[in-house]
């Protein structure tokens, strides 16, 4: 009776509308406007001593709080289900795949002892609000002097089976414009996946031998996907894909493509693994990650004929309630043909060696370690802001401190690396766990010279 009651009240939370508009809301976010959390009195008491780890299994599953999202999406990511044993563990693991989703401000998981031995599982959702214009605004290459701008329309639960439908038009450092569709639930089991993009993009070249002659130059990139996955548990998904992509470049000069007119048009098709046991995705504090793939660029004899194997694991280990140990190791390994300029790969782009943050190194080939020694200054809370909608009123924020090393080589076929040739760093850190799954990192770095770079940097290391 006690729970169908706290169903009914989460149910009844979303029928309150508010006109607040959302551009607002996205200055109140970021000027920090917090207002304190109280806990509603109609919320479930407090169950941390009923969940032993031996005396009671899972009787039902019930939901409250998810007027749009489907019962199945948030089901198939819970390791409890009837018959189950309750452990902590195991709670705050669904807790936070849940909350992984994207999908939810705030996620609880009450235990209702039902009968000796037995309790019910009531999951509580806090909807996040699913379809609105968006602004477009960051940094391209984790280099703030490359600002890309632009505007949005994202469905981030469309149909309410967790489907993204989505438009960007970005201007700025490296325009383009995309049209996106991932929808997890082709069945209701969540077995298999479809995902397929189109997109147009003017990327500045990357490649610094390809420049060092003529000078830098513009790639205009048309490429076109479709992939399907298929996933067995809440762990493991397979998947291939194909498509098809033209290259093109803004002053051609020999080498810049390897079409001799300047365009590359190729297919590409590909397939892969992925593992993921990782407890929150956005900032794990537990679990492991690997995933495995081989894509394979143009056909055999053509302009374009490269293979690419790329392997990326990380793991983390939670030593108690504050401190987490995390390690990855990567590598992305080319072979076949010639590789063209915009198919190599890089340090002091997207991957970086924390102290070698700003220099720029390139190879065919690349390989990189880092770990990491997480402490939480501050755990993540909850603050319930009043007069916000219900979809956007719960914010998260928490601190972590952090220890870091990092790895690295990048090299080209013919030249392999020297453990000299690693470039490496070390240093401390301050992470900002702020609303919406959004990490801001201010980090202090040496390199092997013991020279110091300060470093202002969003979302995780890995």
């Amino acid at each position: 009776m006690y729970s169908a009651m706290i169903i009914r009240k989460c149910a009844g939370s979303r029928l309150k509308r508010s006109p607040f508009p959302i551009t607002a809301f996205i200055l109140l976010q970021y000027l920090g406007v917090i207002c304190a959390f109280s806990q509603d009195s109609a919320t479930v008491k407090d169950t941390s001593s009923l969940k032993s780890d031996t005396l009671l299994v899972v009787g039902k599953v019930m939901l409250g709080g998810n007027m749009h999202t489907k019962d199945f999406v948030i089901l198939r990511e819970m390791s409890l289900h009837s018959g189950v044993p309750i452990t902590e563990e195991l709670l705050e693991y669904d807790k936070n795949r849940i909350y992984s989703l994207g999908l939810f401000n705030q996620v609880k998981l009450h235990v209702l002892p039902d009968s000796p031995g037995v309790a019910d599982l009531l999951v509580e959702v806090s909807e996040r609000w699913y379809i609105f214009p968006f602004p477009v605004l960051g940094i391209k290459d984790r280099d703030w002097s490359k600002l890309f701008y632009g505007m949005g329309l994202l469905h981030s639960n469309f149909r309410g089976r967790n489907e993204k439908l989505y438009t960007t038009v970005v201007l700025g450092y490296d325009p383009s414009v995309v049209l996106g569709y991932r929808n997890p639930f082709l069945s209701e089991e969540g077995t298999y996946i479809l995902d397929g993009r189109l997109g147009f993009s003017v990327v500045r070249n990357k490649s610094l031998e390809a420049q060092a002659e003529y000078g830098n130059f513009d790639e205009k990139h048309f490429s076109l996907s479709l992939s399907i996955g298929r996933r067995i548990g809440i762990r493991h998904t397979f998947w291939a894909t194909g498509g098809y992509e033209i290259v093109s470049v803004s002053d051609y000069r020999p080498g810049r493509t390897l079409s001799p007119e300047g365009n590359d048009r190729f297919p590409i098709f590909g397939g892969g693994y992925v593992y993921d046991a990782r407890d929150l995705q956005e900032y794990p504090g537990s679990g492991s990650m690997a995933r495995l793939s081989v894509v394979k660029f143009g056909l055999p004899g053509g302009g374009v004929d490269v293979i690419r194997y790329a392997a990326d694991v990380r793991h983390y280990i939670p030593l108690d309630s504050r401190f987490v140990v995390a390690g990855r190791m990567f590598t992305d390994l080319a072979a076949a043909g010639k590789t063209p300029s915009y198919n190599r790969v890089y340090f002091g782009y997207g991957e970086r060696i924390r102290g070698h943050f700003k220099e720029v190194n390139e190879g065919e080939n690349i390989f990189g370690a880092s770990a990491e020694l997480h402490y939480s200054i501050l755990s993540p809370r909850y603050f319930n802001i009043g007069f916000m909608p219900p979809e956007f009123g719960v914010w998260k924020f928490g601190v972590v401190a952090a220890l870091f090393a990092d790895a690295g080589v990048v090299w080209f076929r013919g030249m392999p690396p020297a453990v000299s040739d690693f470039a490496r760093g070390y240093g401390v850190g301050i992470h900002f766990l702020l609303p919406y799954s959004a990490v801001l990192r201010a980090q202090y770095a040496w390199n092997e010279a013991r020279r110091g770079e300060f470093i202002i940097d969003l979302g995780t290391a890995f």
